[in-house]
């Protein structure tokens, strides 16, 4: 019964790291890319500045801004020779200025993104792009947005970290070694052998 359980468990646990490395990957595939639409194609100077932010709603530990840079004559993208700064001012604090520069976004290389998560706290805020490259400088354009409270503790990490845990123990449990039955004392009977 042992030998059954073991590659049952194995099973277990390969389900169980590869469930692990989904989750680790999930995040990092949705973080970027496109996102909820802010702006779409607004002259600035000479280009046009699209955004959108990630995820939908922003919170104080997840904000990400995405921005395309688009050459108004061939409507196309501008990939490089273009660096866009991606500016976040608090409403409720006007001395509270965040500013980045974004880089080729990971998942989508003809946006740029910038992260600016757990730097923003809860609440209004306006954010401001512009692009300056081999074109010229363009001006800069806004949007505001709401930021709500941080998520606090992921259960999502906390529920699979205790699901491997359980898993891992149910595979050591597995591997022992049964013990054979103890010899019981007494008067054994013997049965004659079958055709005797």
């Amino acid at each position: 019964m042992a030998k059954r359980a073991v590659p049952f468990a194995l099973f277990l646990a390969v389900a169980t790291l590869a469930l692990i490395m989904a989750a680790q990957t999930a995040p990092a595939a949705r973080a970027h890319g496109i996102g909820t639409p802010q702006l779409l194609n607004v002259p600035a100077g000479p280009y046009m500045l699209s955004a959108w932010t990630d995820p939908s709603p922003l919170r104080a530990d997840e904000t990400h801004v995405v921005v395309a840079v688009i050459d108004p004559d061939t409507r196309e993208m501008i990939v490089s020779g273009v660096e866009v700064t991606i500016t976040m001012t608090s409403l409720a604090d006007p001395a509270i200025v965040l500013r980045e520069v974004a880089g080729t976004d990971y998942v989508n290389q003809l946006l740029y993104a910038a992260e600016f998560n757990g730097r923003v706290t809860e609440g209004a805020w306006r954010v401001g792009v512009s692009a300056a490259g081999d074109l010229g400088a363009g001006d800069e354009v806004t949007f505001e947005v709401t930021i709500d409270p941080a998520r606090g503790r992921n259960w999502l990490w906390l529920g699979i970290g205790g699901m491997a845990a359980v898993v891992a123990l149910w595979l050591v449990s597995s591997l022992r070694t049964e013990k054979p039955p103890r010899p019981t004392r007494g008067r054994a009977t013997r049965r004659p052998p079958a055709g005797a």
